[in-house]
């Protein structure tokens, strides 16, 4: 009996011997800070060019036009993160966590939305705050699932936003062939992710278990998933079971986040142009911002890359550039505004 206490020691004695966690999270965090700031530095770079392509002047007077509409424009924001809030209460009730009030969850919404503006990891920083947030009220496992619910949802949501907004996008009898490319790329992809969604509804493959024992055994580690995951997964594919007037009633606050996105597009351009904007012109617009959301989050607040992407789409629809320049300077204040009142939030929750 004593041989395998000591053929034991040595592999006690190596797990203890290696590195900790704490001691490579400290270059782990200085190498986000620099792609961060990279990124950033970039970001400034293509917002200078685009602004002194369009005129300064211009974009400048613009802004000045907004005024006080800027308080409906943060007002509309702040909608916007109650719908998203809402959505994801709704979610959390379907798997246990009734202790998630809309109030609770939209100053998580608030100060998680910040925190994925501030950083270059995007979704990988503001969904674990999530689940950080309502770690006082809510158990870790429903806090997760309920956050993967809810951005399942909101994932099919931007889906089906950016096809209306391609669709609606190739049929400008005028656009350029390299847009035009594009926007038909986006449908491209939108069919192939409604067939992969359909087969994984009709499947349900174990995609989390497969990635934890796939980690698992490159690390050396017996293969093996969590309990936290497979109660995900369980409660992930569950969706089909639920009401339906539940499912529709998530949908239906998805829906509403971004038809008040596209209230705010259509709000700035009619202040800007003089109730010159169609609901088409708005539509195009919030769709191509949302795509590149999707694609730049890993630049801070998408510092240059929403004005350069609102210039070129705009110029191909006959909106004015200066406006565009404009729309997408206004709700970058707006995001300031509200990231602000997110991380006052945060402070106070980690008193």
């Amino acid at each position: 009996m004593g041989v395998p206490k000591a053929s034991q020691a040595p592999r006690r004695l190596q797990s203890h011997t290696r590195v900790p966690a704490s001691a490579s999270s400290p270059p782990r965090a200085a190498r986000a800070s620099l792609v961060g700031l990279v990124t950033a530095l970039v970001g400034v770079v293509v917002l200078v060019i685009t602004v002194r392509q369009v005129g300064w002047p211009d974009i400048r007077a613009g802004l000045a036009a907004i005024g006080a509409w800027f308080a409906v424009v943060v007002l509309l924001g702040a909608g916007r993160f109650a719908a998203r809030a809402r959505s994801w209460v709704l979610c959390a009730r379907r798997v246990g966590a009734d202790a998630l009030t809309t109030p609770r969850a939209f100053a998580a919404v608030l100060a998680a939305d910040a925190v994925g503006n501030l950083t270059p990891l995007g979704l990988l920083a503001s969904e674990p705050t999530k689940v950080l947030l309502l770690r006082p009220a809510v158990a870790t496992a429903p806090a997760l699932t309920s956050v993967a619910l809810d951005n399942a949802f909101y994932t099919g949501s931007v889906v089906l936003m950016l096809a209306a907004g391609a669709w609606m996008l190739v049929r400008q009898a005028a656009l350029p062939e390299p847009l035009r490319l594009a926007a038909e790329g986006v449908l491209a992809a939108v069919v192939v992710g409604g067939v992969a969604a359909a087969w994984a509804i009709r499947r349900r493959p174990a995609v989390l278990s497969w990635i934890a024992q796939a980690a698992a055994r490159l690390s050396g580690r017996a293969a093996r998933t969590p309990e936290v995951l497979r109660d995900l997964e369980a409660r992930f594919y569950g969706v089909t079971a639920w009401p339906v007037g539940t499912v529709l009633a998530v949908a239906g606050w998805q829906a509403a986040f971004h038809a008040g996105a596209v209230a705010e597009v259509w709000l700035i351009l009619s202040v800007l142009s003089g109730g010159r904007t169609s609901f088409a012109e708005a539509f195009i617009l919030e769709s191509t911002g949302r795509l590149i959301t999707v694609l730049f989050k890993v630049v801070p607040f998408r510092v240059g890359v929403d004005e350069a992407g609102a210039a070129v789409v705009a110029a191909a629809i006959g909106v004015p550039v200066t406006d565009a320049v404009a729309l997408a300077l206004v709700r970058k204040l707006r995001i300031f505004v509200l990231n602000a009142a997110g991380l006052a939030l945060l402070a106070r929750s980690r008193r």
